[in-house]
């Protein structure tokens, strides 16, 4: 890909560290394409008359909100709808009604931890809106909302809209929920009312302290903790711990786990990815992520 390189080439060293420090997230090696594409179409969206431009202003003027921007940008990750059924299968069949015995009377709060294009967090809110159709007697009584939160960017704005091309339905959504959450606007299909208002959309660091955000019932982060650095991996999940209630659940990818790091969070037996928040407070000295989580990946 070396044909497309417009910038000089300390600058993708740079992008690199600038990504690795604001996000925990190391990009790979042969990623000059990835650069140039995703950030040439950031610069255009932003009024910049060029990627150097824009490239110029954020190494130069350390504009901290367009470094967001441009690292969003970077890492913007190719999501699908009802990704890795297993998973939701547990939630449904196991996780849910278990939530909803325990927390009896509350509004179930979940957060939806680096949404990205939001088909995460619209996943969940459609397969616990059938739920309560389907099994009054097994939702909880106030209901339940969504919480999604990610870096400012362009799938954020996406998720929010909830508006998704004719491609993105086709990929994972079954018909019936098709049909049944979505109604057609041109070439677009849009989120029903019904759903979009029970998830509020946001901006946020997701390697700072999610303290603001509050406490939830179940917090999902699922199939992104291997890009990160070991230590990044740390950060998030001493953070995410306490955003639980006791009691609470933690949903990771049905193929991603723990391993010796806990921060009070056992794992929930037949339901791989799923870990519990017991009574008890994690202590400093638990294990370090010492091949506790799956290795971090290059991303791009």
């Amino acid at each position: 890909m070396g044909s497309v390189r417009s910038l000089e080439s300390g600058y993708y060293e740079a992008l690199r560290r600038l990504t690795l420090e604001i996000a925990g997230v190391k990009l790979g090696s042969n990623t000059d394409f990835l650069v140039e594409t995703r950030l040439s179409a950031l610069a255009r969206q932003q009024g910049y008359s060029s990627l150097e431009a824009l490239i110029s202003e954020l190494f130069t003027d350390g504009n901290t909100r367009l470094a967001v921007q441009v690292v969003s940008a970077l890492l913007e990750r190719d999501l699908r709808f009802f990704d890795d059924k297993a998973g939701f299968a547990s939630l449904s069949k196991i996780i849910w009604p278990r939530i909803s015995a325990a927390f009896a009377g509350d509004k179930i709060k979940i957060l939806s931890y680096g949404c990205a294009t939001g088909q995460d967090a619209y996943s969940l809110a459609m397969t616990l809106s059938d739920i309560e159709d389907a099994f009054p007697d097994l939702a909880p009584q106030a209901g339940f909302e969504v919480t999604a939160v990610d870096y400012p960017s362009r799938a954020l704005a996406r998720a929010t809209a909830g508006r998704f091309t004719h491609f993105d339905v086709q990929r994972g959504l079954p018909a019936r929920s098709l049909v049944k959450h979505f109604t057609r606007d041109g070439e677009d299909w849009v989120i029903s009312d019904r759903l979009r208002k029970r998830i509020t959309f946001q901006e946020f660091h997701l390697l700072s302290n999610p303290e603001p955000l509050g406490q939830y019932h179940l917090v999902v982060m699922r199939n992104a903790l291997a890009r990160y650095a070991p230590s990044a991996q740390m950060r998030i999940l001493r953070s995410l711990a306490p955003a639980l209630e006791t009691g609470g659940y933690l949903m990771l990818g049905s193929r991603e786990g723990l391993g010796d790091l806990n921060f009070g969070l056992d794992p929930v037996e037949n339901c791989p990815g799923f870990y519990k928040r017991r009574a008890t407070r994690y202590s400093e000295d638990e294990p370090t992520l010492s091949g506790a989580v799956s290795p971090a990946r290059e991303a791009g």
